[in-house]
Formats: C-alpha cells, structure tokens, sequence
C-alpha cells in the first residue's frame, strides 16, 4: 500500500524472552528485524528518493528466499514471516499479508505474526474510515462505515488477543488499538498520548492519533459540534505535522496528510452540498487545503517517484477537486495534473486500474462541464469508454461500474442535446448500456439510494420515449428502484423524492394512454416534490418540476370535465418561484409560457378569446435562450402550439391565421430548421399547411387542395418515423375531415378521404378506448358522411359525457346541434 511503512521497534523484531528455541525461527527472525531497523533508517532521514534503499532491502529480501529454498519445512512458516515484514516497509500490503497468512498456515503461530498483521487490516480499516469521510453521498458514507466495520473490526481484534505480549514498545500502543476498534476514541486518544509521550520518535502512534482525532471529528460534526469538530480537526493536522516532521522520507506520513485534507474537505459542508473550507487551488500566496493535500501527495512520490499507487492517490485528489473547483481556470489546471498524474501511473504500472479510472474520470468532468456550455467532443467519450473498458476484470469494483454508469449517463444526455432518438439508434443503446451499468452498481452495493436513483430515472426516461416497447416492464422495473431508494426511515434526500414523482407521474400518463384515469397519482406527486422542497427550498429545478407536475394534473381535471385554474395558479406559482430563484435559466420562462398555453388552450376551447394568453405564452417562450438542442425544440414546439391555438381562433373569425402560423419558424435559421427533430418539424407543417388549406377553401379550392395535400405529405413524414404517434394521427384524421368538407363544397367526391380519417380514429380508439378527441373525431366524420347517423350522435354524447369542457368546441363545429347537455 505505501513505501518504506516504518514499523515499530519491535513490530517485526524478535521478543528475545518469547523466542522459538530453534535455528531457522530464530535466524529469520534477525533478518526481520534487520529489515526494519533498515526502513527506520531510512525513514527517518531527510526527504529523498528511497529506491536504492529500497534496492538493497529487496536483495536482503532475495535471501531470505535463497534461506527459504535450502532449509525446507522448518524455515516456511518464519521465512514467510521474514517476507511479509519486508512487503509491508515496501509498502506492498498485499503482499505482505498473503506471506504472513502463510507463515500461519504453516504452523508459525508466534505472537509476531498476529500483531504485524493486526496492523495492516487495521490500517487498512482506517483508511476505509477515511475514504468513508471523504464520499460526498451521506448513504455512501454510512455504508462504507459499515463495511469497514463488517469487514475488520472483529478480525483485528481477534488477531490483537492472538498477538498478547508482542506489542512493544508500549502495550498501550496496542490498548489504543483495541480501544479503537471498539469505538471507545476517547480512550484510544488518551492510550495514544501515553505512547507519544514515553516514545517520541514511535511515529506509527501519531499517525494512528492523527486518524482517530479525525474520526471523532466526523463525529462530532454529525452531532453539530462544530467547535469540538474544529478542535479534533486541528488536533489531528498537528499530529500528521509532527509526523512529517519526526520522518520526512516515511512516505505514509506525506500520504496520510494528503487523506486527510481530502476527508476534511468534503467532511465540512454547508446545507447546499459545497465545501466551505477554501480549495485556493488558484491562489499562490495563501495555502489552502488543496495546496496542502497536494505538496504532501507531492513529498510521497519524491520518496518514491516509481510508485505508481502514489501517482494513483494524487490523480484521486486531483479529480475529487475538480468536481467543484473555484473558477474554470482552476477546473483547467486541476484537469491537466490529473491527468498527467494518471498517465505517469499507467507508465509505472501499464495494467493499473486506478490510473485508467482517473483518466477517464477527468474527461467525464470536462464533458459534464462543456455538456452546459458547448457542443459535445463525442470522440473523447469514446475514448473515455475504450480507456475504461480496457480496466482488468479484477479491477472491476463497484467504482468501475459506478464510472461507467456515470460516464454512459452522461453520453446519453449528450445524444438528447442533439437532438431525439429512438429503439436502435446510438442514443437508445447507450442509454441501455448506462441501464445495465447502474444494475451492475447496484448488484454489488443496494444500499446506497443515489445509485437507485440515477437507474429509476434512466428506466422512466426509456419508458417516456415514444418508440419504446417494454413501457410496462420499465415502469415495474423504476417502480422497484423507487422502493429499494425509499428503504429505511431516515427523511430522504430531494432527488429520492424527485424520483418517487417521477414514476407516479409516468404511472398517471400511462393510464391516461391507456384510456384510464389515476389524477390521485398526480396529487402524489405534487407531494413528494413538496416533501423535497423541505431541504431543498432553494433548489430552482424543485420548483420547477412542482410546476411540471400541478400543469400535468391541470390537463388531467381539463381532460374529466373538471376546472383546472386552481391547479394552473398553483403551477404559476412555482414557476414564478423557479425563476425568481434562477433568473438567468430557461427552466422558469419555460414554465410560466407552457402554463399560459395551457390557459390558451383551454379558453379556445370553452369558446373564449384566448389572444391574451397566447401572447403571453409566446412572450416567455421567446424570451428564453436555450443552447441547447432538446430546449431549443422545446421552445420551437411551444410557439408552434401557441401559434396554432392564435390560428384557429383567427379561422373562426374569417381572418387569415397565416402571419401567426409564420410566428415560429422566423427566429429560425436554415441549419436549425434542417437540424429539427423531424416528428416536431413534420408535425408543425403539417398542421401549418391544413390551417392554411382551411382559409384557402373558402375563396380558392384549388389552392386549398395544394395546402391539403402538402399537409398530407408532412403528416406521413412524421408517421414514417414515429408510426404510432397519437397526436400526429389525430391531427392528420382532423386534416382528413376537414379536407373531405372542401371536396365537398368544391362538388368533388369525399369519400376516400373520409374513409381514410375515420381508419385513423377506429385504430385511435382500439388504442385508447373512449379518448374524447379521438370519439369527436370520429362523430365528426360519421356526421359528415351522414348528419342522421346514431353512432355519430352516440360518439358525441360518449366524448362529452367524458369530458364536458369539448362541448362548446363541438357547438361551434356544428351549431345546428344547439346547446348539449352532456
């Protein structure tokens, strides 16, 4: 794990009282003891590059092997012993604990043995501690706790009982290791200055003091101790200080600093999830923890510049900064010595999975930053994914599937930015792959509600694309990503209840496309946003998505007959909220223009002027100034629907609706017409070309059938595309039915394009049983084919016993019915 680990006086030494009375034990024993007194030596000397120390330790280490060879079964047990002190001032953890299980194996049970090993799982369980401070995810923390707890605080203190009378020089060394592993830091802190006092130069106790001060620093800070936090927090860097200090060429001293600046770091954090001790990677003339951490990561690997595990620690501490750096400049350098930092570990270990893993971390970070502000360097992510997936299989631990995850996640946002895609394109299989990514994390680690998280919310976004096939599946499958992120009784983070909405409004929408009704999912919904806007009341996007939810149960209300202005004031509010909390965001323009919309719409149908706020809806939309793609389509939609809404209203004036239809596509240039998704694009001429059409068939048939046909052909566009697209079939059925009234007037014949509409409203139906618009659509045509016809009239009366607010766009359609009373 580290290079040269000084080990105590009497870690790997013999207790001459405790011998084994034979040749071999005895001898080994000696050569254990000369390794350590070397690597104190070495230690304790002035900073420098340890490998030709290192050097002469590996050539004694090559003859206890050679001694190994020649003295048979009797020299196994204590010659492994020999090795395993050797790997561990060698840094080589692994190492040394696999020659130290064998020394046991083969018989030598001396207390030595025990205790030499007792101190690599323990330290390895304090670095666990650590690497638990230090996770940003406060479910993450608590897990990794108790694996650490799980996982050695048993083992450690059975091999400490295994290892009575080897504790020298202090049994109170070894009392502070119990003591510790029990969870009793006031009396290991107290133990660990007897050892400081008595043993100054023992410098393994002031590391193990400096990491236990930590801990109850942790502690402390949980139970809002900020000013006890603060003392243990000093405390412990002035332990590490002396450390450093006491053995400059002792590498673990430089690595444990660098530890604990990136635990204090993310240990101290506001409300709002950033660090409030200061980074100051920029700033030269104030040393920050930044700078700090990185000049003793800096130190470790001038001790050993050929360790590619410190190469690895620092490329760690460089990406961890960079996920919040001070400026872009400073996000900038801290890229370039992360990166640098995990090449130069690849050239020192070509297989190293560390070094891969940062690499690639560093490119996910510029991609999720530019992702905001730029086009997105599709090449480097796949240059990311080969560097990933090249990562051994034994190194493929749970934060190799969580990078991976992370890293497709991020490609799938980045297909959206430019643009939708549907079953079988790049965007859906990656967005599958990311699916199958968070399902491996989570196989290996259920406990953590985030990860639960980031896999319920790409199975809904694949649920919610209009060409997916397994909807159901997917909704069950988020469905039990909801529960496993809603596990325990703690109050939950925003984005676990942001989830929890998520799914009961695609639940609700499922219904509604399935010809059924669940309004009580929306009020859920509505709940649980509310329920995050708890700890995350100044969040914009809380506010934002409240709106989302209150507009979609407005439609709900509208689509039953019911009135939505409650619900429509409510989704105003938030809106308002969301901008007032982000001016410079689209999310509240947005917001606001699609409740106005929806007023718009709904006044148009109820027959009243629906100019004010149409104007309004269009106002904020143009008011907006997304960069990116899917928004920009977004904003393009919105005034295409508020335009259409305009156009209808003028139709029915006898005025011409051509300058609004126009509306929408003059803030276009070429490349973004050409670059549009095509359904939206398709969708919008379509619709443009038949209003026009049904202006022109008032005073010019031949050019209205040149606008019919032109809408025709959009309409199969999109269809060509999207074959199951509802509201493009109803729109091109209504295009049908109007068409068919101008062949009419014109004294030519309807009947196939009636045939044709009422194909598209039969098949509407058999999807949708009992849609009101798709039961209107359908008496409109049997109406037209004859005025007489009861299952017109038996259509009609089902649609607006559905939903009453359509009957005044009914009466309009066709006065000569009078006043229905549905």
């Amino acid at each position: 794990m580290q290079v040269l680990l000084i080990i105590a006086a009497t870690a790997c030494a013999a207790d001459r009282q405790s011998q084994r009375d034979t040749t071999w034990a005895a001898h080994f024993i000696s050569a254990a003891e000369r390794i350590e007194a070397r690597a104190r030596s070495v230690g304790m000397a002035r900073l420098h590059d340890v490998r030709a120390d290192q050097a002469e330790l590996r050539g004694w280490m090559a003859t206890v092997s050679t001694e190994m060879a020649l003295g048979g079964a009797e020299a196994q047990g204590p010659g492994h012993y020999a090795l395993g002190c050797g790997e561990r001032v060698l840094g080589r953890e692994t190492e040394a604990l696999a020659q130290l299980e064998a020394a046991w194996s083969a018989g030598f049970r001396d207390p030595r043995v025990a205790w030499v090993r007792a101190q690599l799982l323990s330290e390895r369980y304090r670095a666990l501690r650590l690497e638990a401070i230090a996770a940003p995810d406060a479910d993450e923390r608590k897990a990794r706790e108790q694996d650490a707890e799980s996982k050695y605080r048993e083992p450690v203190l059975t091999l400490l009982r295994q290892a009575a009378g080897a504790e020298s020089p202090s049994t109170d060394y070894g009392a502070a290791l119990v003591a510790m592993h029990e969870d009793r830091l006031d009396a290991a802190l107290a133990l660990l200055e007897a050892v400081n006092t008595k043993h100054p130069w023992f410098v393994e106790a002031r590391l193990m003091r400096a990491d236990v001060l930590l801990l109850r620093a942790a502690w402390h800070w949980r139970e809002q101790r900020t000013k006890e936090s603060g003392e243990d927090m000093t405390a412990s860097f002035q332990a590490l200080t002396n450390a450093r200090a006491t053995a400059e060429s002792f590498a673990p001293t430089h690595l444990a600093l660098g530890r604990y600046e990136a635990a204090a770091m993310n240990l101290v954090r506001t409300a709002y999830g950033e660090s409030v001790l200061r980074l100051s990677i920029d700033d030269e003339e104030e040393q920050g923890p930044a700078q700090t951490g990185l000049a003793a990561l800096d130190a470790a690997t001038r001790i050993d510049p050929g360790h590619a595990g410190f190469a690895c620690e620092k490329a760690r501490f460089l990406t961890m900064l960079a996920e919040r750096p001070n400026t872009y400049g400073g996000f900038l350098s801290l890229r370039s010595r992360a990166v640098e930092a995990a090449q130069h570990a690849l050239t020192l270990e070509p297989a190293s999975a560390c070094g891969r893993m940062e690499w690639t971390r560093v490119m996910v970070q510029e991609t999720e930053k530019v992702l905001k502000e730029s086009p997105v360097d599709f090449y480097k992510l796949q240059k990311a994914l080969d560097l990933l997936e090249a990562v051994p299989p034994p190194g493929r631990d749970l934060g190799f599937h969580l990078l991976r995850a992370r890293l497709l996640h991020l490609w799938t946002e980045a297909d959206l930015q430019v643009g939708s895609w549907r079953v079988g394109s790049n965007g859906w299989k990656h967005q599958e792959q990311a699916i199958e990514a968070y399902r491996s994390a989570v196989a290996l680690e259920e406990r953590v509600p985030a990860y639960w998280v980031r896999l319920g919310e790409l199975l809904l976004a694949r649920a919610s694309n209009p060409t997916a096939k397994d909807v159901d599946e997917d909704l069950e499958q988020a469905g039990k990503a909801v529960s496993q992120a809603m596990r325990g009784g703690y109050t939950k983070a925003p984005e676990v209840w942001l989830l929890t909405a998520h799914h009961d409004v695609a639940q609700a929408l499922r219904k509604r496309a399935q010809g059924e009704t669940a309004p009580w999912r929306f009020e859920q919904a509505a709940q649980n946003i509310r329920n995050a806007l708890i700890n995350g009341a100044h969040n914009p996007t809380l506010h934002h998505e409240l709106g989302l939810v209150l507009l979609e149960h407005a439609r709900e209300t509208w689509e039953h007959g019911g009135d939505p202005s409650a619900l429509l004031d409510q989704a105003e509010a938030a809106q308002v909220q969301a901008a007032k909390l982000a001016p410079s965001h689209d999310l509240g323009k947005f917001g606001q223009a699609s409740v106005h919309a929806a007023r718009a719409e709904y006044a148009w149908w109820r027959g009243a002027d629906p100019t004010e706020q149409a104007e309004r809806a269009d106002a904020f939309y143009s008011q907006a100034r997304p960069f990116f793609k899917t928004h920009k389509n977004q904003q393009f939609v919105g005034r295409m629907k508020v335009s259409h809404i305009l156009a209808r209203h003028l139709l029915e004036q006898g005025r011409d609706p051509d300058p609004v239809l126009n509306r929408p596509w003059e803030s276009l240039d070429i490349m973004e017409r050409i670059g549009q998704d095509r359904v939206l694009r398709y969708l919008a001429t379509g619709t443009m070309f038949s209003l026009r059409a049904r202006h022109s068939a008032r005073t010019d048939p031949e050019k209205a059938e040149k606008a019919f046909v032109e809408a025709e052909k959009s309409y199969e566009e999109a269809l060509q595309v999207e074959p199951l697209n509802r509201e493009v079939r109803l729109e091109e059925g209504q295009l049908f039915r109007e068409w068919a009234v101008a062949r009419n007037a014109a004294k030519q014949d309807p009947e196939p394009l009636l045939s044709k509409g009422l194909a598209l409203a039969d098949a509407l139906l058999k999807e949708r049983p009992n849609w009101p618009e798709a039961l209107l659509l359908r008496a409109a045509i049997l109406r037209t084919k004859d005025p007489g016809s009861a299952q017109a009239r038996a259509d009609r009366d089902a649609a607006l016993k559905a939903n009453a607010n359509l009957a005044p766009g009914w009466a309009r359609q066709f006065p000569e019915d009078g006043p229905l009373t549905p």
